[in-house]
């Protein structure tokens, strides 16, 4: 009777493994089939026995058949890439040891075909009651076109990047509702000498004139788009430099910006102001040398008339000496536009020692001979202690036209007293010239002209009005200061001071 029921007992306690094994076996292949749509294999294994399994689609992903895989972890490990495999496999060991708390790692697979696939490995550790390990399950997904997608995307980003960070022209992205500038590049931040801890900004903060910044948004919002705007900018130190602005909108992540790019514009700008002044010169030149070329020319033509109707021999001689005044003055004017075209297009030539004593003691023997100096006493004080390096050319320039001007431009040829000084002093760093004279002077309202083209500040001038104009600009060329002081009727005071290119290193 008790061996009756110990048989019952036993039968159902099979029957109901039976119906639990069936009952496993087909959640396992249901889960094995939608594994399997979804490129996900199973595997198994228990740490007691060291059984393993391993589903049809961890099989079939990397172009196996079942039978082809006897040993799972040994075939495991050798499908493993070189690169991967220790990672791989300490990691799994460091799970099941309980050393590291999630199983959730990726590595390559090598394909029957040979190339090798991206999968996700994860995992789930098993403990008895004691707390020690006894099996671990998990699942591999082939991540393969997700990788390559991910590094797609990564390689486009390195390249935006490289891109938005190394352009040479300045990039910016605003948002549309308040114009917050959200990012901008290292150009953006040259162009506007902005310090990068300056986080918050908006994009129309730099604009100098609140006009630009109307007519800016006014196309902006018409249009949905700009192509280079000009305006100019205030920088972070408050300097200005011009910009061309180009911008579009776009949607990123429901939300509306303008991205913009802009560069700096101040150099072109500077060479077009340069070419307008340039181009008014040239037509102010061609208008004035014309006249001033015609005007002794015609001169000359009339004496020349007058001369062969008169037989007297004092007025033969007072018309040649007119003839004479003629060719002289066209000679001095053809003198002049050769020198200032040599200077414009003499290249920069090396710096030579300045003898200052010798260059105004010449300066001076030119024209003494040339205007009447009754009455005239011109003085020099010349210390020279440091060498003093320039180009000879344009030091010249300067000497002999303030010089001559001292000369030429006296009060009154029959003063008691009429002077010149000239002082001159040499530093490490500079050379500083004053030239001093109690003649004509020039009046205030004439002062800012003296150096323009063709202009005479005096009625009493026969010259070409080229001198001061060339002056001007060899100031410019030896990165020169120029101060000039003059009350009409008093005399006129010209301070330079001309940078020395002289390494004082090699004096000492």
């Amino acid at each position: 009777m008790n061996k009756s029921k110990s048989n019952i007992s036993l039968e159902k306690e099979n029957l109901q493994l039976k119906q639990d094994l069936e009952a496993v076996e087909k959640r396992l292949a249901q889960y094995q089939y939608a594994a399997a749509g979804a490129n996900e294999g199973l595997w198994d294994r228990n740490l007691v026995t060291e059984e393993v399994f391993i589903s049809p689609p961890w099989i079939s992903m990397l172009g196996y058949d079942p039978e082809e895989f006897e040993e799972y972890f040994e075939l495991w490990e050798k499908l493993m890439h070189p690169e991967d495999r220790n990672f791989a496999v300490n990691a799994l060991n460091e799970f099941i040891r309980g050393e590291r708390a999630e199983y959730n790692i990726q590595f390559r697979l090598k394909h029957k075909d040979g190339h090798y696939i991206w999968v996700r490995s994860t995992a789930k550790l098993t403990v008895n009651e004691k707390g020690e390990p006894i099996r671990v399950s998990g699942s591999h997904r082939d991540i393969t076109e997700k990788r390559e997608s991910d590094e797609i995307i990564k390689s486009s980003e390195e390249k935006y990047k490289n891109f938005f960070q190394n352009s040479l022209i300045g990039i910016m992205r605003v948002k549309k509702s308040d114009l917050e500038v959200v990012e901008i590049n290292q150009k953006g931040l040259n162009i506007l000498a902005l310090p990068e801890k300056k986080r918050y900004m908006k994009m129309t903060d730099p604009f100098k004139e609140r006009d630009d910044v109307k007519k800016f948004l006014g196309q902006l919002n018409n249009k949905d788009s700009i192509e280079e705007f000009e305006a100019k900018f205030e920088r972070w130190d408050e300097s200005e430099t011009w910009v061309s602005i180009s911008a579009i909108e776009v949607e990123s992540n429901d939300q509306a910006y303008y991205d913009i790019i802009f560069r700096d514009i101040s150099e072109f700008k500077e060479n077009l102001i340069e070419l307008q002044r340039l181009n008014f010169e040239l037509d102010n030149f061609v208008y004035h040398a014309s006249h001033d070329i015609r005007s002794p020319l015609r001169s000359l033509m009339g004496l020349i008339e007058i001369l062969k109707t008169e037989s007297r021999p004092s007025e033969i001689r007072k018309i040649i000496e007119m003839i004479t005044g003629s060719i002289n003055r066209l000679d001095k004017f053809v003198v002049d536009l050769l020198a200032m075209s040599r200077d414009n297009r003499m290249e920069e030539p090396e710096a030579v020692p300045i003898n200052f004593m010798v260059e105004v003691n010449n300066s001076i023997t030119n024209f003494h001979h040339v205007y009447t100096t009754k009455n005239l006493e011109i003085r020099t004080k010349i210390i020279q202690w440091y060498p003093f390096h320039s180009d000879l050319t344009k030091i010249r320039i300067i000497l002999n036209n303030l010089i001559s001007n001292s000369i030429k431009y006296r009060k009154n040829l029959d003063v008691e007293f009429s002077y010149i000084n000239i002082d001159i002093q040499t530093s490490a760093e500079e050379a500083k010239i004053i030239i001093e004279d109690n003649g004509e002077g020039i009046p205030h309202d004439k002062l800012e002209k003296i150096f323009d083209m063709f202009y005479r500040a005096s009625e009493n001038s026969e010259g070409s009005g080229l001198g001061m104009y060339i002056v001007k600009n060899v100031i410019k060329k030896l990165d020169a200061k120029l101060d000039v002081q003059s009350e009409e009727g008093e005399g006129t005071k010209f301070t330079i001071i001309i940078p020395n290119s002289y390494n004082i290193e090699n004096y000492k």
